[in-house]
């Protein structure tokens, strides 16, 4: 089994469940599926709107009270592939209430929770002067000098500040869309973090999901000099053209849903998603891993095919918060294990399938025998006896 690296913000999650985004209106409609910092939300939805009255707005329409959940993309990956036995390393951001365990937290504080679960973390708690805070270039000096250990521990705990919060929207129609603290929570410090090279050092394959865009280029950009595998998920709020010419071109897999994925398109003015190969004018990507979580399926294109997995019968009765995460879990965790593209996607199915029954993403997580007890289920006549056995060793199940 190849080690993995997961970077991304962790995140408390404010669940909201509304009855129809269309019954909103503006500005609401517009960005569906799309995940807004708090600063940029006067610039997005008009000047009279701020996160405070977003979320009274919104609580107003809620149908049920709004509660907590473990939040984060990176975290919620991590967790799944800790579950099914997999060897990861969670790259992340904490505040003081790293191991506060908010209600609606099934497995008490976030830290205890995930050190529990099998993630692989160690602390460092930095105490950054207010002054530095808003500033990148003051806050990097200031990182870069405050102890060596800044390069070799995983996870940062700041001081005077809460892990961030994501507010988590959704209609009974399964869409979604995300508002993002980049105000108040401990997460903005990755605007300038460096990148934590002793622990990449220390590693085969680097994940890299949703945080501050400075620090995702840094871990891609470090990953791929130290000749690591980055694998990359490119629908992280904050996201421009520069960016994802800068980043792709490092990263063998990309993975996002179509318009995520459309936006590398624009970036490289080109009209087909196949286009992509040629256009970075490097050896990769050599695939891209296209998510539709509403639909249960997954487009995987390579250099030489291109193929779906699925659609599979879903049971929408929970929602469809963190179904790409489950999709991610399920693949990294087959994908470090050597499975081929086609056996991944089908396993980030399977997470999928579950964390749509469940309200929450991590409490739709599978252990090693109820997944294999739902892959064998969902793709039994697809698979010869050989391929499920094969699942099973990987799974220690014999």
């Amino acid at each position: 089994m190849r080690s993995l690296v997961v970077s991304g913000s962790a995140g408390r999650d404010v669940i909201v469940k509304l009855r129809s985004v269309d019954e909103l209106g503006r500005p609401f409609t517009k960005f569906v599926r799309k995940t807004l910092p708090y600063s940029k939300i006067p610039e997005f939805y008009g000047r009279n709107w701020t996160i405070d009255s977003t979320l009274r707005f919104l609580e107003e329409q809620a149908l049920a009270p709004i509660y907590c959940s473990y939040g984060g993309r990176a975290p919620h990956v991590a967790y799944g592939i800790a579950k099914l036995g997999g060897d990861v390393r969670l790259v992340t951001v904490f505040g003081d209430d790293y191991d506060e365990p908010y209600r609606g937290f099934f497995g008490g504080g976030y830290w205890t929770h995930l050190k529990r679960a099998g993630v692989e973390m160690e602390m460092l708690t930095v105490s950054v002067p207010s002054e530095a805070w808003k500033d990148p270039r003051m806050l990097r000096r200031y990182l870069e000098s405050c102890s060596p250990d800044i390069y070799q521990r995983e996870a940062l705990r700041v001081c005077g500040r809460v892990t961030s919060t994501i507010v988590c929207c959704r209609d009974l129609h399964g869409n979604d869309w995300f508002y993002i603290d980049d105000e108040r929570g401990a997460g903005y410090i990755e605007v300038a973090r460096p990148a934590p090279t002793g622990v990449l050092k220390e590693t085969d394959l680097v994940f890299v999901t949703t945080s501050e865009p400075p620090f995702m280029r840094e871990i891609v950009l470090e990953s791929s000099k130290l000749g690591k595998e980055v694998l990359v998920d490119i629908g992280s709020y904050g996201i421009t053209p520069e960016f994802l010419r800068e980043v792709v071109p490092h990263s063998r897999i990309i993975f996002g849903n179509l318009p995520e994925v459309g936006q590398v398109c624009d970036a490289y003015g080109i009209e087909d998603v196949e286009e992509i190969f040629d256009a970075t004018e490097s050896r990769y990507p050599q695939a891209i891993v296209i998510e539709d979580k509403l639909q249960g399926a997954i487009h995987i294109i390579t250099r030489k095919e291109s193929y779906r997995v699925g659609p599979i019968t879903l049971e929408k009765i929970g929602s469809s918060v963190g179904c790409c995460d489950g999709m991610a879990a399920g693949f990294l965790c087959f994908y470090q294990r050597g499975f081929g593209l086609r056996a991944c996607a089908r396993a980030g199915l399977v997470l999928c399938s579950s964390i749509w029954r469940v309200e929450g993403v991590q409490e739709g997580m599978l252990d090693p025998t109820e997944f294999y007890e739902q892959y064998e289920r969902l793709f039994r006549e697809e698979c010869s006896e050989s391929e499920l056995s094969r699942i099973r060793q990987a799974l220690k199940l014999e």
